[in-house]
């Protein structure tokens, strides 16, 4: 099933993956540039939180907690320390992942209800702690003057340079989720999700499957922070804020969760809509409660209905 869901997204995949090779050879503007690189780094985080939203079908609001810890560990580390971003980026990730587990760990053995509750309030906690730890985070204040990031001595600097470099984390951020997806784990992560009874009497240990999950997640959110981070050379405790989740959210869901191109489209569409709708700034959230209600109406399966849904998707 799982598989079948990878090979009908594949030629929208490849398009995609066309068109952004091909758009900085269209002599487009930096601020299109700028655009597609805030665009890979929703791809990432929205792989992210599809792993335990569509796979899992836990409604996890922690993914802002984890984009977070990311970003502080890799911008810290470069601006206290000076450290390589191959070493930054390699912390982002273990410091993402541990997170994830570390969250993870409490959240799953409560009810679903309460799950949300307490992801919301880690991620919280963790907004709360970065306005307060002043002397480490600078609170409100925040982090700014963070380095292009080097590695090994090659520096991430222009804005095509930083394209490039993001959209070749997105690739890697998709090619994970998708081997996850296709393997024996990723069946089992469905199968607990559709029903966690039967996929206990089959023998499927449904917590360590789903702390799996949550681990993958928060290394590649923390990822994306890391790279947030270096790129705007600017954070500050906004970065745990529930806009983050609310945006997610809306990719995720009206991109087609529980399918690995549904919310790749979403992320795309839904970065660039907003910064269109810039155009019209006093209709602009008018225009976009428009445009959401339009998918709601016309597209209820998500964008993943263009190019198709499995049974097993469609059993939830």
């Amino acid at each position: 099933m799982t598989g079948a869901k990878v090979g009908r997204g594949a030629p929208f995949g490849a398009a995609m993956l066309a068109i952004a090779v091909a758009l900085p050879f269209a002599g487009v503007s930096p601020y299109v540039i700028h655009v597609g690189v805030m665009t890979f780094v929703y791809v990432i985080l929205v792989q992210s939180l599809n792993l335990v939203l569509g796979y899992c079908g836990l409604l996890s609001l922690a993914t802002p907690a984890f984009f977070g810890i990311g970003a502080y560990a890799s911008a810290l580390l470069s601006l206290r320390l000076g450290w390589d971003a191959l070493a930054t980026f390699a912390v982002a990730v273990a410091a993402g992942a541990a997170s994830g587990l570390a969250i993870a760990g409490p959240s799953l053995r409560v009810s679903r209800h309460s799950f949300v509750i307490v992801t919301l309030s880690a991620t919280l906690l963790l907004q709360l702690v970065a306005n307060n730890w002043v002397d480490l985070t600078r609170g409100a204040l925040g982090l700014s003057g963070i380095p292009a990031p080097s590695f090994a001595g090659l520096r991430v600097t222009e804005k095509a340079d930083w394209y490039w470099f993001s959209l070749g984390l997105a690739i890697a951020a998709i090619g994970v989720a998708q081997a996850i997806v296709g393997s024996r784990t990723g069946r089992a992560m469905v199968a607990s999700r559709d029903n966690e009874q039967l996929a206990v009497a089959q023998g499927i240990d449904v917590l360590a499957t789903r702390l799996f999950a949550f681990s993958v997640s928060g290394a590649l959110a923390g990822l994306a922070g890391a790279a947030y981070a270096h790129y705007l050379t600017f954070i500050d405790p906004g970065v745990f804020g529930f806009s983050l989740t609310e945006s997610l959210l809306i990719m995720v869901i009206l991109g087609g969760s529980g399918t690995l191109w549904g919310p790749v489209a979403g992320a795309i569409v839904f970065t660039v809509i907003p910064e269109v709708l810039r155009l019209a700034p006093e209709l602009r959230s008018l225009l976009y409660g428009f445009v959401l209600l339009a998918v709601v109406l016309f597209l209820p399966r998500g964008f993943a209905a263009w190019f198709g849904r499995p049974a097993a998707g469609e059993r939830r």
